[in-house]
């Protein structure tokens, strides 16, 4: 395989430009071509396009991940809040952790788009403009963002590289990439991504499951510099090129042993020499102890603590809706253990109430955290 370095002007994509908007704009399950395929977990995150691959987290584009902004979803009229971003140390590719389970997410491709001997049609995903379709091209819209739409088209180009600069934190990136290239007669429903759908998922049907194969990045340069509205197709993170780091992540792979995962090292310390017995925000905590309560290890006012709104027999704490939680007590802090009084249970996102006996005379109670 050759491979080769491509340099190409950084131009932000993030809703599908289809000649058909009223199916596009439906869910593609409307059509018995794609009667199996679930679009519920491509979310819009941050103005721009995520999907979700495991039960906490979701994937997007580095450039998109380092916007400004919470990261919060809001799902079926529920927020989950965005606990963690974790960036590819080279490539236009991010992951992102919610503090609850969500609804469902897809599986990774791990083969190669443009099989020897077939180029299987691809579905793509994504929010944002809408997008004006020509006969060899499509153009960015002025207007209809945050709409979720769909489309499909094929491979042309794979074993490449693409290096850009997109601003932000995150800085230059360098990404292993598929191409697609927009004409109408291609697939039935020919599609490229527009401005907004940096993020968005492209995905591919093997074995009658719809599987995640890409990650869309940015558009093709103008054919005609005379157009410049004018492109001609998309470029995508290949998924299958990075399959390890993603799953090492999703995996909590802790490659040095010391409690903390690599993923948290890398956010938030210098890769895997961070010290998991150091307090790096002064809030009394260790990094190991923040990783176990879920709290942040940068920022002292994340904590796990008793809030003041606690009672004898209403214990009041902030909590992760991704950890477990107990209640224990003793009589006496100088002997004996202290007992459990209730099994673990998973916590609230902000905070929890745990209820407390209060039948003895002297009686301490202390909340416990663990990792599920």
């Amino acid at each position: 395989m050759i491979m080769c370095m491509a340099l190409f002007p950084y131009v932000e994509v993030e809703a599908i430009a289809t000649a058909d908007v009223t199916t596009s704009e439906s869910n593609p399950s409307n059509v018995s071509a794609y009667a199996n395929f679930n679009w519920d977990f491509i979310y819009n995150y941050k103005g721009s396009s995520g999907v979700a691959i495991d039960d906490h987290w979701l994937i997007t584009a580095t450039h998109v991940a380092d916007d400004p902004g919470s990261g919060a979803l809001t799902i079926n009229g529920e927020v989950y809040t965005q606990m963690q971003r974790v960036y590819h140390p080279t490539a236009d590719l991010a992951l992102v952790r919610f503090d609850k389970v969500l609804p469902g997410f897809y599986p990774l491709y791990s083969g190669r788009v443009n099989r020897i001997g077939t180029n299987p049609e691809l579905l793509m995903v994504g929010w944002g403009y809408t997008g004006t379709v020509f006969s060899a091209s499509f153009q960015n819209g002025p207007g209809g963002r945050y709409v979720k739409r769909w489309g499909t088209n094929r491979a042309v180009i794979t074993g490449q590289s693409v290096t850009a600069d997109m601003g932000g934190s995150a800085g230059s990136r360098t990404s292993d990439i598929f191409s697609t290239l927009f004409n109408i007669n291609d697939t039935s429903y020919e599609a490229g991504a527009v401005q907004y759908d940096s993020g968005g998922g492209v995905f591919i049907k093997q074995n009658n499951q719809w599987k995640l194969a890409g990650v869309i990045i940015l558009l093709l340069p103008p054919e005609d510099p005379n157009e410049p509205d004018h492109y001609p197709g998309n470029l995508m993170v290949e998924i299958r090129k990075y399959l390890n780091w993603i799953n090492d992540v999703i995996d909590d792979v802790d490659s040095d042993g010391d409690g903390l995962p690599n993923h948290y090292e890398d956010s938030y310390g210098a890769g895997i020499n961070m010290d998991p017995s150091v307090d790096l925000d002064g809030d009394g905590q260790s990094n190991l102890q923040e990783w176990i309560a879920d709290t942040i290890p940068t920022d002292g006012n994340s904590v796990f603590e008793l809030l003041e709104s606690s009672t004898p027999s209403s214990l009041h704490f902030s909590s992760s809706a991704s950890r477990e939680y107990q209640v224990q007590f003793r009589t006496n802090l100088f002997s004996g253990d202290w007992i459990q009084t209730n099994a673990w249970i998973l916590g609230e996102s902000g905070s929890s109430i745990r209820s407390a006996a209060t039948n003895d005379s002297v009686r301490f109670n202390r909340i416990g955290v663990r990792i599920p």
